[in-house]
Parts: C-alpha cells; structure tokens; sequence
C-alpha cells in the first residue's frame, strides 16, 4: 500500500488538468455559439437588404408612372437621355443597429424609335400620324452584400 504522503503528491496536477481540459472545452463551446450566431445575422443582413431594395425599386416605378410628363423630356430631367446616366447615391433604408444602407442608383430615358424626331425619334408624320410620344425610363439599383454586388432594374413605359 501507497503511504498518504506519496498518494497525495501524486495527484497535485490532476485537477490543473481538469480545469485546463474544463476552460478548453468551454472556449470552444463559445466560439461554435458565436459562429452560428454570426451566420444567422448575415442571412439575415441578405434578407432585409432585398426587402428594402425591393421597396425602393417599387417607389421607383411609382416615380416613373407619376411625373409629369413635359418634365421627362427636359434638360434637366430626372431621367437623362440614352445613353446618358445620372447617377447618386441613395440611402435605401437602415440595418438594425442603425447603420444606413447605401445603393447607386441610375437613370436613363430612352425614345421610341417612331417618336417624331422633334421627341428623340426618327418617326415621320407618316409612321407617326397621331404624333405620339414614347419613352421608357430604366432605373437601376446597383447595391452590396457583404462582398457581392446585386442590380435591380425597373423600366416603365410613358406614352403620350
């Protein structure tokens, strides 16, 4: 039999191993946690970034259906002629936490082909009797996730 003396010398160090094996276990327990934490909010981040982007293309179509027509066709439209682009950015909406999202956005106006040419086409009095006027106005959403561009594109059609 093993005196106490030499028993309890001998197992000093066991419980600094334990600890040791209890505090790597538990690190590693934290970081698979913050992993899946980290995943979920960027397939999150993607989602509520469509969902705005999404929103801000319908408001565009809105703006594109509702302006008034004798301002599309101006120098200093919001819209500039093909194949021209005007282009800003816009803030589309705010993640939570507050932090903006950002897109480009660009504009172009493009004629109908049988416009009168006095509208940007090449019609005549002829091919174009009732003298009407057609334009498309194309916006285009250019935006980031993460480290991937996306385009959103809406085209309405005007006719007068």
């Amino acid at each position: 039999m093993i005196p106490y003396q030499q028993r309890k010398n001998t197992q000093k160090g066991s419980a600094l191993v334990e600890i040791a094996f209890s505090y790597a276990a538990l690190v590693l327990v934290g970081l698979i946690t913050l992993k899946a934490t980290y995943t979920a909010s960027a397939s999150q981040a993607w989602t509520v970034k469509q969902s705005m982007t999404d929103a801000y293309v319908t408001r565009e179509t809105a703006l594109a259906s509702r302006f008034p027509f004798d301002e599309i066709t101006t120098d200093a439209s919001l819209w500039a002629l093909s194949p021209n682009t005007t282009q800003s950015i816009v803030t589309i909406g705010k993640m939570p936490g507050g932090t903006p999202v950002e897109a480009t956005l660009y504009r172009t106006r493009i004629p109908d082909p049988n416009n009168l040419v006095t509208a940007g086409g090449a019609g005549t009095s002829t091919t174009n009797p009732g003298a009407t006027e057609a334009w498309q106005l194309q916006s285009m959403l250019v935006y980031s996730v993460t480290d991937k561009t996306y385009v959103k594109t809406r085209t309405v059609l005007r006719i007068r």
